[in-house]
């Protein structure tokens, strides 16, 4: 009797701790069919959503603390493989957290990912950054250091005070002997060749002369959103300021039947052409939303002559809570010294359809 009462509260003991910790698979599988400048129209993926597996776990330490994890992995659903637009197409080449915190003190966490100034900027941008030749939205008339995941990153996230929050990332100048031979600090974007390859190889946001951080800074409160974002990440020489900085200021603002989005970003790592900006709007339409926007990146680069406007619309309609099918016009206009392409986006007009599945 001793002996079955000793193990049903050794199974009790148990079960209270596994109530205690969780580890849930997600993911996202987008496939369709797409035309772009100067490539024959050819089965596409990634349009909507990048597609994605990813693993998120969470363990009461009690006292409210709690430590977590986020292993996620980029996935080509068109012809299967491990796939990236920022480091190298392996396991958790999207996001790779290791964290711990609370609701009142915060999270810190340190890994690879998306951080800083990049959650601010994607506010903005009506399409969540998707469609177009970059498959990033808004987000291809911005500099690349917004845009970019970063290794080997220092993270801090504070509680939501009152609508107000932070983000910031950072990186060690030791981190910097652990970047690929040749690779750009923060100078690299999603390049899309004839042959349909995509792909970049940024690394660290430090660099072995400078610590590079990227900061975000939040209020969101019922239907208004304001953000600001500064980033530093070093790098060439070859033209401009190695140590400037990228400036993000942007706001929505949700009147229910639409809904305004404007972002603006100012780069001083140039001396002139340092603008670039976009007006936009989403609207609950049947059982979808419509989404429009307009753009233009006068950031110039080294070139300084380098021009990108960009308009888009997007419909996306919902057949289920997790389905949707999808189509998008987007109308690249390049000018300047990247005539040809510029951040990875031709002269003229994408078409794009498909269909999106989220598990």
């Amino acid at each position: 009797m001793k002996k079955s009462l000793v193990a049903l509260a050794v199974l009790a003991s148990c079960g209270a701790a596994m109530a205690q910790s969780s580890v849930t698979l997600y993911g996202i599988f987008d496939v369709g069919i797409e035309k772009l400048p100067g490539i024959s129209t050819r089965v596409s993926n990634n349009v909507e959503s990048k597609g994605r597996i990813g693993f998120r776990g969470v363990e009461d330490l009690g006292g409210g603390l709690q430590a977590s994890f986020v292993l996620e992995t980029g996935f080509s659903g068109d012809k299967g493989g491990f796939s990236s637009n920022s480091g190298a197409a392996t396991i958790g080449n999207r996001a790779s957290w290791l964290s711990i915190g609370s609701k009142d003190l915060g999270k810190f966490s340190l890994g690879r990912g998306y951080v800083g100034a990049y959650y601010v900027q994607v506010k903005a941008d009506p399409t969540g950054s998707s469609y177009g030749q970059g498959q990033v939205g808004a987000e291809s008339l911005y500099a690349n250091v917004n845009n970019t995941r970063f290794d080997n990153v220092i993270r801090y996230e504070t509680p939501n005070l009152w609508g107000f929050s932070a983000d910031l990332g950072m990186g060690l100048r030791g981190d910097n002997s652990i970047n690929a031979a040749g690779v750009s600090v923060g100078e690299t974007r999603p390049v899309v060749d004839a042959g349909g390859a995509t792909g970049s190889a940024t690394r660290n946001i430090s660099t072995a002369r400078r610590t590079g951080y990227t900061l975000g800074l939040q209020y969101n409160n019922g239907p208004i959103y304001v953000g600001a974002g500064v980033v530093r990440a070093d790098r060439p020489a070859a033209g401009g300021n190695p140590a400037g900085k990228l400036w993000v200021y942007n706001g929505t603002y949700d009147f229910g039947m639409v809904k305004l989005y404007a972002n603006v970003e100012l780069d001083d790592r140039y001396t002139k052409n340092k603008f670039a900006g976009h007006v936009g709007l989403s609207a609950p339409l049947g059982a979808g939303t419509l989404m429009a926007y307009y753009g233009q990146d006068n950031n110039g680069g080294v070139t300084l002559g380098d021009k990108l406007k960009n308009g888009t619309i997007a419909y996306s309609y919902n057949l289920s809570k997790r389905t949707d099918v999808y189509g998008a016009l987007v109308d690249d206009n390049v000018g300047g010294a990247g005539k040809v392409a510029l951040n990875g986006n031709r002269d003229g007009l994408s078409t794009q359809v498909g269909i999106r599945h989220k598990f």
